[in-house]
């Protein structure tokens, strides 16, 4: 692949990682990771990058909770490589922040709805959370098909990927 055509795909993964709040570096540095064949030290992602030691480390840490990227230790170096199980990532991402910001926003709106004096403020406490249980509700959803996903044995290329869905689709329903 040439040097363009890796930067353009970095500049994609580092605006991806902006988009979805785990910011820029974040995506840039797994996206570096993505290209290398064999796990690298935080000291060749800095190379690769132009990012500080204190930038990459931030990131990394960040991946590390993912799990988007696997971490092992060869002798007194640490090494990193990507996680290649997108799905799984994506996941573990979605149910974390279910947990840490979707779960914790219901239980305000709930506790200080009866707290509101005024009657229009509360209506509108009450249509923000009914929203806020559905998004609750669509990210189970979304994190069990992803769960489905990662239990298929099967390669799923562009051919058969409507079947798979309804097969999936069928599987949640029951």
């Amino acid at each position: 692949m040439s040097d363009e055509a890796m930067q353009e795909v970095l500049d994609s993964l580092a605006k991806i990682g902006k988009q979805w709040g785990i910011g820029e570096s974040v995506g840039r540095v797994w996206g570096f990771l993505l290209f290398k064949s064999c796990p690298v030290t935080q000291r060749e992602i800095e190379e690769g990058t132009g990012y500080s030691r204190g930038l990459v480390s931030r990131s990394l840490g960040k991946l590390k909770k993912g799990p988007m990227i696997e971490v092992s230790r060869e002798g007194r170096e640490i090494r990193y490589s990507v996680n290649t199980s997108l799905t799984e990532s994506f996941g573990d991402l979605l149910k974390r922040f279910l947990t840490e910001n979707i779960k914790p926003m219901i239980k305000l709106l709930s506790t200080s709805r009866d707290k509101v004096g005024d009657a229009k403020v509360k209506e509108t406490f009450a249509a923000v959370l009914h929203e806020y249980r559905k998004l609750n509700l669509a990210i189970l959803l979304f994190s069990r098909i992803m769960d489905e996903l990662n239990m298929m044995p099967i390669d799923i290329g562009e051919e058969n990927v409507e079947e798979v869905a309804k097969r999936i689709s069928m599987k949640i329903m029951l």
